[in-house]
């Protein structure tokens, strides 16, 4: 993972890199929460690793880092959503949870722990996760995580991560991969 500042567009500068936690992979996909970035990859056996954003500002250019953290309970991951409102991580396309949401408390970012998990439809390629706050009632309050999956979108409650609940199972006409529902 490369960190580069672009205060200036014209003259970006490299302030460091932190080493894979495992193999080379051409894909990594990284969220922010509280000053702080969650890393997956598709490299076997990589996990999540948590790097505190604040070293940059006293870094200088080239600098090589550490990570502050690592979970590693999922090897891989094909995406990580952090929900900012509620402090959960959600790994998808995991080796865990059929590939389904794995779920991971990072309200205190260099301490992440298992929560949950959901696997109702397998795979899952994204997801985006909301505090639900419209017209019906029974759900407002609530974490609801939309998972985009191979051939249907679940709409989960996952406010008891120990617990999700399925609110609808979306199947459409001539299904085809559901890449992402941002």
């Amino acid at each position: 993972t490369s960190f580069v500042e672009v205060t200036n567009p014209t003259n970006p500068v490299v302030i460091g890199f932190l080493a894979t936690k495992t193999s080379s992979s051409s894909w990594r996909d990284i969220k922010v929460y509280s000053d702080h970035a969650f890393i997956v990859s598709e490299a076997s056996g990589h996990g999540m690793q948590v790097f505190d954003l604040t070293k940059l500002l006293t870094a200088s250019a080239g600098t090589t880092f550490t990570e502050d953290a690592h979970y590693s309970a999922f090897g891989n991951a094909h995406n990580v959503f952090v929900n900012e409102a509620t402090g959960f991580a959600y790994a998808v396309g995991t080796s865990t949870c059929a590939g389904g949401l794995h779920m991971v408390d990072v309200t205190t970012p260099t301490n992440p722990t298992s929560a949950g998990c959901y696997s109702g439809s397998g795979y899952t390629h994204d997801v985006q996760c909301v505090l639900y706050d419209g017209p019906d009632g029974e759900h407002n309050g609530k974490e609801i995580c939309f998972a985009c999956n191979e051939d249907t979108v679940d709409i989960v409650d996952v406010t008891v991560k120990s617990a999700p609940v399925v609110i609808k199972i979306y199947h459409y006409t001539d299904d085809k991969y559901t890449h992402q529902g941002w």
